[in-house]
């Protein structure tokens, strides 16, 4: 600039131009003009008038400071305003008591209360000094409404009766109507609805009276939002949309965003899910307009819950996940805590428990951190009711009752109400109906005290379940009639449909079969009204349960069919979220899967029923395979699109496939030949005649128990390359104590039960060398290779026995491209270094792997490859090479549970931090990532096939390596003792090598090992093959030195 005239024209100018853009909405435009100005004012600072510049100083920053509040950015705010009091220094104590006022402000929005307190206590004595009483009132408000945050609702309320008592004695009708909506709003907190209508009242007509527009929509919304709490959900409508109304006439469009959220909220509490959609969305749209990023994430956590309640889980997640981005960015700390409870909740509705209780368990340590007693309580309660999803009873009691306590302590009663009923469904579960029926009457008396009409509802329906369960079936209507009386009386139609269902459910126990179906058609009908795609699911798949016990199974098998395609509409939600597809067809898809393979085979369509049992095997893993293989998705719930199922054993030699299915009391078998040829047989099983210890009277419950609690492992010393977190990880090698024996005569009698269970059945119709087992879920604990007939001839004698997921994924195998798998070229992975890491937010030293490095020595030896070893296998190292070579081996510390393989993180300085998981961990997620094009997968992983067991059966990290396209895994199911690796892993290579498949090397190698001092089924039976029977052509790769 040439002169001090051209710098104040120009700024007075841009200011102009930058509050026509903030006035319009262009908010962040408006900054960077506002920005432009204090540069220009900075270069002139020396010539112009102090007192003149002084003022040009403050208004630019205020204006400034403005923008930042409008779009709700605490971080920039923050900063200008500590800019602009360093600027002010001594001078000017007014506008210094203001800026330290609005500091204050700023700080508690962003939950960092103590530095909030301290700014509001030296503003309050600026004021004193000044002798602004206005404005100690308004820090009296702001120091009220911050102790609610804690809640601290004493003092809260002194606060706010301090400021309602100045705004009165100096005649501020305005600032007296705010006072009156603070405490209407704090009572509503405590759960006293009766005085905070009476003050939002008093503030509505006070705001009227003195024509105050603004505040009269507020306190509007602030009515509806309480008749909305007691259930008045008319009246809730009424006030919110006369609130909309006044803010769309004044223009007010931050107003007009708050009223079409409020609108949605309400309109998802009463079902209309269409409406609260639109509502949700008018208002995202209103905040990103105005670039409201506070805003904007409030919307998309809103439309995020919104999608979850409506099964929509892919969409759930990235509104969520959009929500934390924002409040992370902003510094919305109370706001980051709530996303990640959000975030909590929608991965436990889909059973991923371990990111579920990470998510909890943050979201709760900054609810601590904030002092914010009521969200932490509701913390404990969220990862009470994970722990009870998870059977940990113990804990989940431990944690409901820390949310109770600090839900009376501070006097939240619907929040004691909620965790009255969370300790309610608890003693449910586990049986104890008089700890149930005591729980459940207190948060009876609490809803009715506060006038909470839907959680009442609630309540009498808990009441119906509990006296159902007592055989008081007349109680339990009675119960299941109020809990309706209720919902229909406030219009809440997701609950209607619980209840239609529950009467029915009700009805179907007395055998009064006419009555039930029209309750549960009324919950079809209302289901598919309001758009609830998973109650619709749930209601047909009552309908199908009805039918069959009137032995109406055409009917039944109707309402199945349409059970698994509106299954298909929900899952379709999930797109290509593979980890959200299993979880969501483990907690929902598997039974009218189940139980219409279960119909068609009782009536004699066995083929059809194998077609169901596909289908449920198939899906998801299938789905990752064919878009890996790039080929059409081929698994429909279309019957008519059935077909070539036993086309696909004959493409493999010398074998048949035993294909099993387990219910609660039977198994079903198909035996499919080589030619084609399907035949089925069932077997009924009463387990309660068998006296083995431990086994629980279902059979699938059996299955699953029998072998994880009774694992083998070895007497003699054994590498234990888990990740559990066990003191023996960490002990030196020569230092580990003999691992324990378990009882080998339990074990015995398990396994000889389950070969009478599973294959005595069948042992005539399986002459074939080789066997491929389809096996349900449950059953893929079982050692196939370690069962013996009586006498004592164990399977795996007369035939190979391979493991595939399903016929499908093995399809797909079959017709991949020849040339997509790689032909040479091996990823040998032995002990990698991992040392002392973050695992699991604490601090732990994984030991390293001796017998480990020397396996992969060994086996780099025999195939002259030069393995990653120590040091050198480095998470980075093993997935540059990964998908480029024919054969992987990994012999490392791995956790089946969690899928994750520890390899060694990359160099660090002694200064630098500690590693943290994803610098060191090869997780499910990584592998998922890759395009593998290896023909077999070795995982010499303690206990590495034996992670969760999914509905396709898959388990572990082996699910991930198939699906990322590898053709086959060996795995590894318990440790296996030092010298029988070394001596196993050197035979089966040998044989692989010398071009055998692999089913037949590990055939041989099984043998070899018995024959030669190693019989004991701990020794030679511990790996499976899952997926296909590859061979190797060595004749390319370089002249190994073979033992």
């Amino acid at each position: 600039m040439d002169s001090v005239k051209e710098a104040i024209s120009a700024i007075s100018i841009g200011m102009v131009v930058a509050d026509f853009l903030r006035e319009t909405g262009r908010v962040l435009q408006a900054i960077e003009v506002y920005k432009e100005c204090l540069i220009i004012i900075h270069s002139q600072v020396l010539v112009i008038d102090i007192s003149l510049a002084n003022t040009m100083f403050c208004a630019i920053y205020l204006a400034i400071i403005c923008a930042y509040d409008f779009i709700k950015d605490y971080t920039n705010k923050e900063n200008y305003l500590k800019e602009l009091l360093l600027y002010l220094g001594s001078h000017d104590s007014a506008e210094k008591g203001w800026v330290h006022l609005k500091l204050a402000e700023i700080l508690r929005a962003q939950s960092k209360f103590m530095e909030a307190w301290n700014f509001y206590e030296s503003a309050i004595n600026i004021m004193k000094t000044i002798g602004d009483t206005h404005g100690q009132g308004i820090c009296y408000i702001g120091l009220g409404r911050m102790f609610q945050s804690l809640n601290q609702y004493d003092k809260a309320r002194e606060y706010q009766e301090k400021a309602l008592a100045i705004t009165i004695e100096i005649g501020d009708r305005r600032g007296e109507a705010t006072s009156y909506g603070n405490l209407g709003t704090l009572f509503q907190s405590l759960g006293h609805y009766d005085k905070a209508q009476v003050y939002q009242e008093k503030a509505l007509a006070l705001k009227i009276e003195i024509g105050d527009r603004d505040g009269e929509a507020t306190s509007y919304g602030n009515l509806g939002t309480l008749f909305q709490s007691l259930g008045h959900y008319d009246k809730a409508r009424e006030y919110q949309e006369k609130a909309l109304t006044i803010r769309i006439e004044i223009g007010d469009r931050d107003g007009e965003a708050t009223s079409y959220g409020n609108l949605g909220t309400l309109f998802q509490s009463l079902g209309h899910y269409d409406k609260a959609r639109e509502y949700q969305e008018k208002a995202l749209a209103i905040r990103i307009e105005i670039s409201d990023r506070h805003g904007e994430a409030r919307s998309y956590g809103n439309l995020g819950t919104l999608f979850q309640s409506l099964g929509h889980y892919d969409k759930a997640q990235v509104y969520q996940e959009k929500a934390l981005a924002i409040k992370i960015e902003i510094g919305d700390r109370d706001g980051e805590a709530t996303s990640y409870g959000n975030l909590g909740t929608l991965f436990q509705s889909l059973g991923h428990y371990d990111k579920a209780r990470e998510y909890q368990e943050k979201a709760l340590a900054i609810k601590i951190e904030i002092g914010d007693r009521h969200g932490e309580a509701t913390s404990y309660g969220n990862l009470g009711t994970l722990f009870q999803s998870l059977g940990h009873y113990d804990k989940a009691r431990e944690y409901q009752e820390k949310a109770l306590a600090i839900q009376k302590k501070i006097g939240e009663k619907r929040g004691e109400a909620v965790s009255y009923g969370n300790l309610t469904g608890l003693f449910l579960l586990l049986g104890k109906y008089g700890e149930a029926d005591k729980y459940l009457d207190k948060a009876m008396a609490v809803r009715k005290g506060i006038g909470d009409k839907s959680g009442e509802a609630a309540d009498y329906r808990q009441l119906g379940l509990i006296s159902c369960k007592r055989g008081e079936y007349d109680k339990a209507l009675e119960y299941f009639k109020k809990a309706f009386g209720i919902y229909m009386k406030i219009g809440e139609r997701e609950g209607l449909v619980t209840s239609y269902s529950d009467l029915g459910f009700y009805f179907q126990l007395q055998s009064k079969y006419d009555m039930a179906e029209e309750y549960l058609k009324q919950a079809l009908l209302l289901s598919r009204d309001i758009g609830h795609n998973l109650k619709e699911f749930q209601c047909l798949c009552h309908l199908s349960v009805l039918k069959a016990s009137q032995c109406h199974l055409e009917e039944a098998s109707l309402h199945l069919f349409q059970a698994i395609q509106k299954f298909d509409t929900l899952r379709g939600f999930l797109k290509e979220n593979d980890q959200f597809q299993i979880s969501f067809l483990e907690k929902h898809g598997t039974f009218p899967y189940k139980f219409l393979s279960w119909l068609l085979s009782s009536t004699g369509k066995s083929q059809d029923a194998l077609y169901v049992e596909e289908l449920t095997r198939a899906r998801g893993l299938a789905d990752l395979m064919a878009a890996r293989y790039s080929v059409q998705e081929q698994i429909s719930s279309d019957p008519q699109s059935w077909c070539g199922i036993q086309g696909i054993i004959t493409k493999e030699a010398e074998c048949a496939c035993l294909y099993i299915s387990v219910g609660q009391n039977d198994v079903r078998f198909w035996i499919i030949k080589a030619t084609g040829a399907i035949q089925f047989l069932e077997k009924k099983v009463k387990l309660d005649q068998n006296k083995v210890t431990g086994i629980v009277p279902e059979l699938d419950e059996f299955f699953k128990e029998a072998f994880r609690s009774q694992a083998i492992s070895p007497e003699q010393n054994c590498e234990d390359r888990s990740l559990d977190d066990t003191e023996l990880t960490s002990l030196p090698h020569d230092k580990r104590s003999v691992l324990r024996d378990y009882d080998s005569k339990d074990f015995k009698t398990s396994l000889d039960l389950c070969y009478k269970i599973i294959i005595a059945p069948v042992a005539s119709l399986l002459k074939q060398p080789e066997i491929i087992i389809v096996p349900d879920s449950c059953v893929y604990q079982v050692p196939f290779t370690a069962l013996a007939d009586e006498g004592g001839k164990y399977l795996s004698e007369t035939c190979r026995i391979r493991i595939v997921p399903s016929l499908s994924t093995l399809k797909l195998v079959q017709d991949s491209p020849p040339e997509y798998h790689s032909q040479t070229g091996a990823l040998i992975v032995g002990d990698p270094v991992v040392g002392e890491v973050i695992y699991k937010g604490r601090r732990r030293n994984i030991a390293p792997l001796p017998c480990a490095r020397k396996e992969a020595e060994m086996i780099g030896r025999l195939l002259g490859v030069t393995p990653l070893i120590g040091y050198s296998a480095t998470k980075h190292s093993v997935l540059q090479t990964i998908n480029s070579v024919s054969l992987i081996h990994i012999a490392a510390h791995g956790d089946a549970e969690r899928g994750e393989i520890a390899l060694s993180p990359k160099y660090r300085s002694p200064l630098s931090p500690l590693p943290r998981e994803g610098d060191y961990l090869l997780t499910m997620a990584d592998i998922s990532k890759t395009r593998l094009r290896a023909k077999l997968v070795v995982l010499s992983c303690c206990h590495s096939a034996r992670g969760h067991i999914r509905t396709e059966g898959v388990i572990g990290i082996a699910r991930a390596f198939l699906g990322a396209g590898a053709r086959s895994v060996l795995a590894a199911r318990w440790a296996l003792d030092d010298t029988a690796t070394e001596q196993f892993m050197t035979c089966f290579y040998r044989h692989l090598f010398r071009g055998e498949s692999v089913s037949e090397s590990l055939h041989k190698a099984r043998k070899w090992m018995r024959n030669n001092g190693f019989d004991k089924v701990s020794q030679w039976a511990p790996f499976m093959i899952i997926g296909d029977n590859v061979k190797f052509d060595f004749g390319n790769w370089p002249v190994p030195n073979v033992p």
